[in-house]
């Protein structure tokens, strides 16, 4: 009797995947497992009643990415008219969800689905989802034999932990899940925050109301002249990037050469390091109009422990309007009228407006049981044990995405993103071709990755002397979970996958892959029987070396001076801005 195509080595079997989130990450993944998966099926359940995650959710006044558009995108999937250099949220969104449309992925997606818990069952090696539908609150019930959470970190908003919320008689607004039907025109603003989304909603709104008080807390380092380029893209410029794509892919390729060329300046005591303080505390010192100000909003802190806010020279400026009152305090609490700051003072307002940021925590919203009923929030609570962005400590056939350990601040997040799909999907590849019931994480690797990153963080400035989003908001109380890398070394780590980091257990022999002896080229009757004939090698390189360096495309460009940013030591007034004659003599040699 002749084999069936199920006797071939290699046979997929039919897997079932279920992903939480309809953010980039869920959609990135529901891309890459159509474009190269067929015996599959995949369910995106999304909380929202829309797709794009942070980008559906914050809406408020001002938002905006803080990296230029044209590389806020898919490495893949380029956008020739975006209407600014930097994006609002409603224009990214509007690239999500047509990229969604563009590639049919709606199919596998369920909106205003809000997963409610998760469980493992290890006899039959699969999970088992409870879902609300949120429309009808039907409760839907689901299983997978793969889990991934793509629920990002940007998504559980933190209110400020100060007493006295329902005291407030006023409107209380919050940036990750702001209500733009509420009018700021004329009213008495009381803005708690400075980071980022405070810095952005702070310059929407000034020119609008009647007067806005930002509360300070802590000064955080600011980018000189970045909003002078933040303006609309005229039409004219619109229709070249159209009608010439090439300019576009040269935009985004030197975009991304300058974002991956000052990874040392996160590391402590580098030239770069030192560069970027002395222009930034050069360009506070002389933009800030009195001492009291410049003691305020100078940062003792290196540059990069908590993220650099774009904003220059428009923030400083707009801080010094009449109708704006800088508050050098937290707030202590909330009285009826407003609040009190933890100075003793007092202040009014029509709506407070907390820029608070999010819990960044990575403890999921829902339960999530494991092997024995062990509850990933309670295994969370006590010590966070992730994986290089993707995999969680002894919980089976589960994933993260935008998990801890990715690189979130220090590079572009997007090709991130991507490693972890072409991660995961590899993973289900292997799963789906072998006999595999279960592969899960081993408890002592993650504990040494732990410690390595614990180690590596002492030489960067994520654990300087400042609240960062990676230390959850606090000083000193976990090990920074951001990538202890640059991107690239990101890209390089997870581009194999080290197998021995998981342990795997089979239904069988787990050799039964190897099926009766008949390839997959013999059961295409299109396929080339004789395909490893050839005139030249063009076989995968065998050494990562060379393979990284194919990658790379070395040996293409220009050389340039390593870890230096030539434009960041020329001078400036009447003197360098840093890097002594020593640091231009060697970098003279290294470009001769």
């Amino acid at each position: 009797m002749d084999p069936s195509r199920e006797d071939a080595i290699h046979h997929e079997r039919s897997v079932k995947i279920i992903c939480v989130g309809a953010g980039a990450s869920g959609i990135c993944l529901a891309y890459k497992l159509q474009r190269s998966f067929k015996n599959f099926s995949l369910t995106v359940y999304e909380k929202n009643p829309e797709v794009s995650g942070t980008w559906y959710e914050n809406r408020y006044p001002g938002c905006a990415c803080d990296v230029p558009a044209h590389n806020y995108t898919y490495s893949f999937e380029p956008k020739s008219d975006w209407s600014s250099v930097y994006a609002g949220s409603t224009e990214i969104r509007q690239y999500f969800q047509t990229f969604v449309a563009k590639h049919n992925l709606s199919k596998y997606i369920r909106t205003s689905h809000q997963v409610e818990g998760c469980q493992w069952k290890e006899d039959r090696g699969v999970w088992q989802i409870t879902v609300t539908d949120l429309e009808t609150g039907r409760h839907v019930h689901d299983w997978c034999h793969i889990l991934v959470h793509a629920t990002g970190y940007l998504n559980k908003l933190q209110w400020p932990k100060i007493s006295g919320w329902d005291n407030f008689k006023g409107t209380k607004l919050h940036s990750a899940d702001y209500d733009d039907k509420v009018s700021l025109e004329g009213k008495n603003i009381l803005l708690i925050g400075a980071g980022s989304s405070a810095v952005q909603i702070l310059l929407a709104i000034q020119p609008i109301v009647n007067k806005v008080k930002i509360f300070i807390r802590s000064p955080t380092w600011v980018l000189p002249g970045i909003s002078d380029a933040t303006g609309e893209y005229s039409q004219e410029q619109i229709a070249q990037y159209v009608a010439y794509p090439e300019k576009v892919q040269l935009l985004r390729q030197e975009n991304e050469q300058r974002m991956n060329s000052i990874f040392t300046m996160y590391l402590r005591d580098t030239v770069l390091q030192h560069q970027v303080r002395d222009l930034l505390e050069s360009m506070l010192d002389n933009a800030l109009p009195d001492e009291e100000m410049k003691k305020r909003l100078i940062p003792n802190f290196s540059v990069g422990c908590k993220r650099v806010v774009p904003s220059g020279h428009i923030y400083l400026k707009t801080l010094k309007e009449s109708n704006v009152e800088v508050i050098y305090s937290g707030v202590e609490s909330i009285t009826d009228s407003g609040c009190l700051g933890e100075d003793g003072s007092s202040h009014d307002g029509d709506i407070i407006i907390c820029a608070t940021g999010f819990d960044v925590s990575y403890i999921p919203r829902y339960p999530v049981l494991g092997r024995n009923d062990r509850n990933w929030q309670d295994e969370w609570t006590s010590e966070i044990m992730g994986y290089m962005g993707v995999g969680v400590s002894e919980f089976p056939n589960m994933f993260t995405m935008l998990g801890p350990y990715t690189p979130v601040t220090n590079g572009p997040t997007l090709i991130c993103i991507e490693a972890q799909a072409d991660y995961i999907c590899q993973m289900i590849d292997r799963y789906q071709t072998e006999p595999i019931q279960s592969f899960t994480l081993k408890r002592d690797v993650c504990a040494e990755f732990k410690a390595h990153v614990a180690s590596v963080m002492e030489k960067t400035v994520w654990t300087d002397n400042c609240r960062n989003s990676h230390n959850n908001h606090s000083v000193g109380s976990r090990t920074p979970t951001t990538w202890p890398g640059s991107a690239l070394h990101y890209l390089e780590a997870m581009r194999e996958i080290r197998f021995d980091d998981w342990d795997f257990k089979y239904t069988g022999n787990r050799f039964s892959w190897l099926g009766t002896g008949v390839s997959q080229a013999e059961w295409d009757p299109t396929a080339d029987l004789a395909y490893y004939i050839r005139q030249q090698d063009n076989m995968p390189l065998a050494s990562r070396w060379r393979r990284n360096m194919a990658i790379a495309k070395s040996g293409t460009m220009t050389p340039r001076v390593l870890h230096r940013q030539p434009k960041l030591a020329m001078p400036k007034g009447n003197g360098v801005i840093s890097g002594d004659s020593e640091h231009h003599e060697k970098s003279n040699e290294a470009q001769s």
